[in-house]
């Protein structure tokens, strides 16, 4: 084993990692089976992950082994590296390194193989009891996905309770091209079931377990509740705004849980690169969401995918119901941000996961050996993917339909010294391609000319869409033009109770702003909640 090189665990991680190694129980053995003839960086990587972890816990124990070897055609181990997790009990393998953001999947498995015990709730458990065939299961994810670690762990959690039904894997796109060529996964992270595509995207954990049930995606019926969870405030959404929104109303004395019907971050947590917040030079959305979440965590409760699913005022209290729980509350703050807009051109929908992306973090990795994409828009978001996507090894073009982009200029001078070309007075009409992506058709804004533009994937980067879906149904007035949640100075809707900050706003979307917006908006709250304003 090659033990040369840099260390991949350094002296502060290994003390985090130590504490949480020390909850293990039983010894895990682990099978890493590599070659020496492809993959060799990744071969070498994971050998060299799993030498180090065992020298952490004694509890670990790796055991390495080569493709083509006895053991590897016993357990039909045949891409390098793969790596099985205590294979005399369960049947989880991750195909590929666990790098980057999949470590922290890799760690959640080490602990509950130890253990035996899953991260599931009851609710789940008993659900799962009603399982009884067998499923094989797969789970696509890329190091850079930020998504993909809490789908991967939610896979082990029930292959753990169904060690004797459940058989994952877990398969790295970009080291098993061949694989993810042949089920169309392109976009991280994707769920199949028995070869069948049954869920794009993190999918919270009562969904999850009703798709390895079923088979297929299904709508879950909220959990009917007798007692309800009585709060002063309920903060709906754990972006910036929300997190920033809960640590200032639980200062104020003030019992606040934080909902969100996916995970912690919103929109902030898939940005590569932030370097216009205080405080940090250069910071990858996903740590600094990171951050804010573990401040956040030390005032109040977070509950990520837990959806609100309606929201009803009763006697001076809002009636809240979300697919886990039901809560009152004396005043409801809405943090939902904005989600990513649509071309709505042909091919877009058909495509989409299969060269179509709206995250360059979560997608980009599948074509960084220089694989041809394009970037569609002309602002913030738009510039900062490109150059992401092009530090990755990507060959990249930026489509803009005007002749200048609304771009900050520290942003556009980055374009320039990357030498990253854009199409000028350019919109995409269509995307076309067969199974994956092989083109879009770009058309000319001035002479209407058109032509076909042969690309490998489409990055769609042209601004967001309030998720207002929640305040059009309180009936909480909203702009006509694009639907942002209309708010006073200190953030008050139109309905007494009801507040808003951040994207859901509309505005200025920079995280900053979002983080004062909910700093007014928490005091507000709590000064109403001492002296009603609607009473006087």
């Amino acid at each position: 084993m090659n033990k040369s090189g840099p260390v991949l665990i350094d002296d502060d991680t290994k003390k985090i990692l130590q504490r949480d190694l020390a909850e293990m129980k039983d010894p895990v053995r682990i099978l890493v089976f590599t070659s020496k003839d492809e993959n060799q960086t990744f071969n070498e990587y994971s050998r060299k992950l799993l030498s180090e972890l065992s020298q952490i816990s004694e509890k670990i124990a790796p055991q390495f082994e080569n493709i083509g070897s006895e053991l590897s055609k016993k357990f039909n181990a045949t891409r390098s590296p793969t790596l099985i997790i205590q294979p005399e009990k369960y049947h989880i393998r991750f195909v590929g390194a666990p790098a980057g953001e999949e470590v922290q999947a890799l760690m959640a498995a080490l602990l509950m193989a130890s253990t035996g015990r899953s991260i599931l709730t009851d609710d789940s458990r008993k659900r799962l009891d009603d399982l009884i065939d067998k499923r094989n299961v797969k789970v696509f994810v890329s190091p850079t996905c930020p998504y993909c670690p809490l789908q991967s762990t939610l896979a082990v959690a029930v292959a753990i309770e169904k060690k004797d039904l459940i058989h994952l894997e877990i398969i790295e796109i970009y080291e098993n091209k061949d694989l993810a060529s042949k089920y169309n996964a392109t976009s991280v992270p994707q769920l199949f079931i028995d070869d069948n595509l049954v869920g794009q995207g993190l999918q919270p954990e009562e969904v999850f377990v009703e798709e390895v049930i079923s088979a297929a995606s299904v709508k879950i019926k909220p959990v009917e509740q007798s007692d309800l969870t009585e709060k002063d405030v309920v903060v709906i959404g754990a972006g910036p705004a929300g997190l920033t929104a809960a640590i200032y109303t639980e200062r104020s004395g003030l019992d606040t849980v934080v909902l969100d019907k996916a995970n912690i971050g919103g929109q902030v947590a898939i940005t590569p690169v932030v370097e216009n917040y205080p405080g940090f030079t250069k910071i990858a959305g996903k740590t600094l969401m990171d951050m804010m979440a573990q401040q956040a965590i030390q005032y109040t409760d977070i509950h990520e995918g837990e959806e609100v699913l309606s929201i009803e005022k009763k006697d001076h209290l809002f009636h809240l119901k979300t697919n886990k729980a039901a809560y009152t509350a004396k005043a409801v703050l809405i943090t939902t941000g904005a989600q990513s807009k649509k071309l709505d051109i042909p091919g877009e929908l058909q495509f989409q996961g299969k060269g179509v992306s709206y995250c360059a973090a979560c997608d980009g990795y599948f074509f960084k050996d220089g694989k041809k994409v394009v970037v569609v828009g002309g602002g913030n978001t738009a510039a900062t993917e490109a150059l992401y996507l092009k530090n990755i090894g990507v060959d990249v073009t930026l489509v803009h339909r005007r002749n200048q982009l609304r771009a900050e200029e520290f942003l556009q001078k980055n374009l320039m010294q990357q030498k990253i070309p854009i199409l000028w007075d350019t919109v995409v009409k269509e995307i076309v391609g067969e199974k994956f992506v092989t083109g879009i058709v770009a058309e000319n804004m001035k002479d209407s000319s058109s032509k076909t533009v042969p690309v490998d994937g489409v990055f769609i980067a042209i601004g967001y869409v309030p998720s207002n879906k929640l305040a059009i149904q309180l009936g909480v007035v909203v702009d006509s033009e694009e639907g942002y949640i209309t708010v006073d100075k200190d953030y008050r809707t139109t309905m007494k109770g009801i507040y808003a900050a951040g994207d859901i706003t509309g505005g200025v979307k920079q995280i900053v702003t979002a983080v004062g917006q909910a700093a007014v908006a928490a005091m507000t709250i709590f000064e109403d909640l001492k002296h009603p304003y609607w009473k006087e």
